[in-house]
């Protein structure tokens, strides 16, 4: 009995590293961790575009926005993500943008198994963002859903955006 649950571990261990199942991510890297950074992976494109999703959704942004993504990310992956979320989303590397109505970044994301998490920065008006982290997981024949956004309050996402009250 011991020896056929082994097998079916390791048989589904294996199956998850050949169809590239990205179940341990920390991007971007951590110090010694020994987690995948790698943005382009299947895994990471379908958790961003929910988490982007939710996030423009939840701050009833209806306008287009420039979608950027984490460093070192392809732009067959950026394709993949924009497609994904829908024609709000634009590419920064479309020539011939519309208005915007502000720039969505997708700035960390780790993923633990079945558990997901993107820190994501989202226009709010007057030129201020807003830093959120939205919050996914993953369900059998569901995929990935995200469930909940916590906004950070007082963290500043771009100093130029801060203004300051003066006498």
């Amino acid at each position: 009995m011991t020896q056929k649950i082994t097998t079916i571990v390791a048989l589904a261990i294996i199956g998850l590293l050949v169809f590239g199942c990205q179940t341990y991510v920390n991007i971007p890297k951590q110090d010694s961790d020994t987690a995948s950074h790698d943005p382009n992976g299947k895994t990471v494109r379908t958790v961003i575009a929910k988490a982007v999703r939710y996030a423009i959704d939840e701050a009833g942004i209806t306008e287009p926005v420039q979608v950027m993504l984490p460093a070192n990310t392809e732009k067959l992956t950026y394709a993949n993500v924009l497609e994904t979320i829908g024609d709000q989303a634009v590419s920064p590397f479309e020539e011939d943008v519309p208005d915007i109505a502000g720039i969505v970044f997708a700035k960390g994301i780790r993923i633990r198994g079945t558990q997901g998490e993107v820190d994501i920065a989202r226009p709010v008006g007057d030129g201020v963002d807003q830093l959120v982290t939205v919050y996914l997981d993953w369900q059998p024949l569901k995929g990935w859903e995200a469930f909940r956004l916590h906004v950070w309050r007082g963290v500043p996402v771009d100093e130029s955006n801060v203004k300051l009250k003066t006498k």
